[in-house]
C-alpha cells in the first residue's frame, strides 16, 4: 500500500470513528456501504423519488454515463494566466499530480465521472484535501453529497460529514461546486427535487410494466358458471386454476372444467401493458433535462435534434450540455492550484468524428495562411518537421518552391516564425517560487 492510500484510509477510518475515539462520528466506515436514504424522498405517483431509485431509470443512468465517460475522457490542461483574465495564449504546464493522480483509490477519468454524477444526481460536487506539501494539496478524495451538511454562520461555510455531531472540516481543506443554484443559497438546487414529477412518472411506468408480468395486474380471462355458486366454491376454482395454470410454466396447460362453467379469454394489447407512448415520451423528457441527444441513449426517434450529421450533433452535445459540467471539473481542480494557474478542458478535441471534414478544415487552414505546417501536424498530435517552410504561413501548399531548395533555405524560410496555433513560443521560466519543490512546470513549446 502506498504512502497515499495509507492517508487516505486512514481518514476513512477517523470518518467512521466514533466521536469518543476522536473521529468524526459518522457511519461512512465502508465507503461501498448503501447510502442512507436522500433528504428529498418524495412520493410521486406513488412511488419514492430519489437519487437511488431514479437509477432505475434507464434513461437517467445512460445520461449520467455519457456524460461521465464524455467528461472524463476529455484531458485537462494547466495554464499559467498572464493579465487579468484567462486567454488561448497563455502558456501551458505540464500538470501536476493533484490534477493528473488526485485520489489514491481511484483514477483521474473515475474521479471526473464522480463529480459529473454527483452534479447529475445532487447538484453539487465536494473534494475534500487529504495531504498537502507546503501548504499546497498533493490529494484528494470526493465526499458523496448526500453525506454533506452545508451550514453558512456569520458569512462562513461550515461542512460536516454524516451528522450534525460531526466534527466540521476546515473550509480550506473543502472545495465545493454546484450543479444550478439561486441567489444567496448556500448549496446547489437538486436536481431530483426539480425535476421530481418528471422522475416519477417514469418511475411508476417501469413499477406498473414489471407488476403487469410478474403478477398479472390484468385478468387473462374471465370464469362464468350458469348458476350462483357459493364463496367457499369460488376461493376453491381461483385456487385451482391459479395453481395448475398459474406461472410461465404452466400458461399453455389444458384448463378442465365442470358443472357448465365456461372460460372466456381476455386480449391484452401488448402496446397498452408496456406504456410504450409513455416510456418513449418519458426517455426524450429526461434526456432534455440533462441536455442530452436521444441518439445517445438509444432514443433514435429524435436523433436531429442538434443537427443533420454525426460531427453537427457532437459539436452541439459538446457546446450545450457537455461544456457545462468540464467548466464546473475546471472550475475545482483550479482551486486546488496556486494563484495564477488554471485548469481547462477543450471540448473541441471531440468534433473530429469525421476525417473527410478533418481534411477539408486543415486544408481550409492552409490554402488561408492561418496556419504553418507545423502548427497543422501539431493540432493532428504528429510530431513536428524540420523541413524548409514548415514554420511559414506562406510555403507552398503541395509543392517546394525553388528558394527552398538553396542550401540557405531561401527567402521565405528566412521569414521569423510566426506564434503557434494553440499557444505563444516557449517562454523564460522561474522556478524559484513554484510551490512543489519535486515538480516543476515545463512550458510548452506550442
Amino acid at each position: 500500500m502506498t504512502v497515499r492510500q495509507q492517508r487516505q484510509r486512514q481518514k476513512a477510518q477517523e470518518r467512521g470513528m466514533p466521536l469518543a475515539a476522536g473521529g468524526w462520528g459518522g457511519w461512512m466506515s465502508d465507503p461501498a456501504a448503501i447510502q442512507p436514504p436522500s433528504v428529498y424522498n418524495q412520493s410521486i405517483a406513488g412511488v419514492i423519488v430519489n437519487e437511488r431509485s431514479v437509477l432505475s431509470i434507464m434513461a437517467v443512468a445512460a445520461c449520467l454515463r455519457v456524460l461521465g465517460d464524455a467528461a472524463g475522457g476529455l484531458v485537462p490542461h494547466v495554464h499559467r494566466q498572464e493579465g487579468n483574465r484567462p486567454k488561448f495564449s497563455d502558456p501551458e504546464i505540464d500538470p501536476p499530480d493533484v490534477v493528473m493522480d488526485p485520489c489514491a483509490d481511484i483514477d483521474r477519468d473515475q474521479a471526473d465521472f464522480n463529480v459529473v454524477a454527483s452534479l447529475g444526481l445532487n447538484g453539487n460536487a465536494y473534494f475534500h484535501v487529504l495531504d498537502r506539501e507546503r501548504g499546497y494539496p498533493t490529494l484528494i478524495e470526493i465526499l458523496s453529497p448526500s453525506n454533506m451538511i452545508v451550514r453558512e454562520i456569520n458569512g462562513k461555510k461550515i461542512y460536516k460529514v454524516g451528522s450534525e455531531t460531526s466534527p466540521p472540516i476546515p473550509p480550506q481543506d473543502m472545495v465545493h461546486v454546484p450543479w444550478m443554484s439561486l441567489a444567496g443559497a448556500v448549496v446547489g438546487l437538486n436536481p431530483i427535487e426539480i425535476g421530481a414529477v418528471g422522475f416519477g412518472v417514469p418511475l411508476a411506468e417501469t413499477e406498473y410494466a414489471s407488476r403487469f408480468f410478474a403478477q398479472g395486474i390484468h385478468p387473462t380471462g374471465v370464469l362464468s358458471v350458469d348458476k350462483p355458486i357459493r364463496e367457499p366454491d369460488k376461493e376453491r376454482l381461483t385456487t385451482e386454476i391459479m395453481t395448475r395454470h398459474g406461472g410461465l410454466a404452466q400458461s399453455h396447460s389444458p384448463i378442465i372444467l365442470d358443472a357448465n362453467a365456461k372460460w372466456q379469454q381476455i386480449s391484452v394489447n401488448p402496446e397498452t401493458a408496456q406504456l410504450l407512448q409513455s416510456r418513449a415520451f418519458s426517455r426524450s423528457e429526461i434526456a432534455g433535462f440533462y441536455g442530452v441527444p436521444g441518439h445517445l441513449i438509444g432514443d433514435v426517434q429524435d436523433s436531429q435534434t442538434y443537427g443533420k450529421g454525426l460531427q453537427e450533433m457532437v459539436m452541439g452535445f459538446a457546446l450545450f450540455a457537455l461544456s457545462g459540467y468540464t467548466r464546473r471539473l475546471d472550475r475545482m481542480y483550479t482551486q486546488l492550484l496556486p494563484a495564477g494557474y488554471y485548469v481547462r478542458r477543450n471540448v473541441s478535441d471531440l468534433f473530429n468524428t469525421n476525417y473527410e471534414m478533418l481534411g477539408a478544415f486543415v486544408s481550409a487552414l492552409r490554402m488561408n495562411a492561418v496556419a504553418t505546417p507545423n502548427e497543422v501536424r501539431e493540432y493532428l498530435r504528429l510530431p513536428p518537421t524540420n523541413e524548409d517552410g514548415a514554420d511559414s504561413l506562406w510555403g507552398p501548399i503541395n509543392s517546394a518552391h525553388s528558394d527552398f531548395m538553396l542550401p540557405s533555405g531561401g527567402a521565405l524560410a528566412a521569414q521569423v516564425p510566426t506564434p503557434a496555433l494553440t499557444g505563444p513560443p516557449a517562454l523564460q521560466r522561474d522556478d524559484s517560487s513554484w510551490p512543489w519543490p519535486s515538480w516543476r512546470p515545463e512550458i510548452s513549446e506550442r
